[in-house]
C-alpha cells in the first residue's frame, strides 16, 4: 500500500504476501477496502486529543498532525481509491464516518467546546464547518496535487483561517 497504492492491491496478491488463504482473509474483511481502512485506521490511529490551554495552539497542534497523516506515502498512495470504494460500499462509507473521520471531528469539537469554556469563543459555532474549513485545503492538496506545499506552512494558514471564522483571531 505504501508503495503501490490502493490500485495494485489485489487479494491474490496479499494473501500470497502473507502467507494465508482467500478464506481466511474473507473471514476477517469482506472486500481489499475494508482492509486498506484498517491499515489506514492502524497507522493513523484517530487523532491525538489536544489541550494546550489555547485554541490556536490546540488547531495548530491538530492540524500539524492532519497534514503529516495526509502528506505520508500510505495516505498519498491510497486515499484516492479508498474513497472511491467508500462511494460505492454503504458499509465502508459508514465505517469510514464512524471510525476515522468522526472522531477527528470530535477532537476538534472537543477543543472548540474547550476554547468556549475558558472565554476565547462564543459558544455559537458550527462546528461541521469548522470541520470542513480545517480539512478541506489539506485534503484538496493530498487528492489534487498541484505543487502547492502540504506542510506546516498550509497547516497554520488553516488554523488561522478557522480562527477567523470563529472570531477568535486573538485567542
Amino acid at each position: 500500500m505504501v508503495q503501490q497504492g490502493y490500485s495494485a492491491l489485489t487479494i491474490d496478491s496479499l494473501v500470497t504476501s502473507v502467507g494465508t488463504t482467500r478464506p481466511t482473509f474473507y473471514r476477517r474483511f469482506p472486500n481489499i477496502a475494508h482492509l486498506a481502512l484498517t491499515v489506514v485506521k492502524n497507522a493513523f490511529g484517530t487523532g491525538t486529543p489536544v489541550d494546550t490551554g489555547s485554541l490556536r495552539e490546540d488547531l495548530f497542534t491538530l492540524q500539524l498532525e492532519e497534514v503529516a497523516m495526509f502528506s505520508s506515502p500510505l495516505m498519498r498512495n491510497n486515499l484516492s481509491g479508498l474513497l472511491e470504494a467508500a462511494r460505492t460500499d454503504h458499509d465502508l462509507l459508514v465505517l469510514y464516518g464512524a471510525e476515522f473521520i468522526g472522531p477527528r471531528r470530535s477532537n476538534v469539537d472537543r477543543v472548540v467546546a474547550a476554547a468556549v469554556e475558558r472565554g476565547e469563543i462564543s459558544a455559537d459555532v458550527d462546528i461541521d464547518f469548522v470541520c470542513d474549513l480545517l480539512l478541506g485545503p489539506i485534503l484538496a492538496r493530498a487528492l489534487m496535487p498541484s505543487g502547492a506545499a502540504l506542510d506546516e506552512t498550509l497547516a497554520r494558514q488553516t488554523t488561522e483561517a478557522a480562527l477567523r471564522a470563529l472570531n477568535a483571531v486573538d485567542a
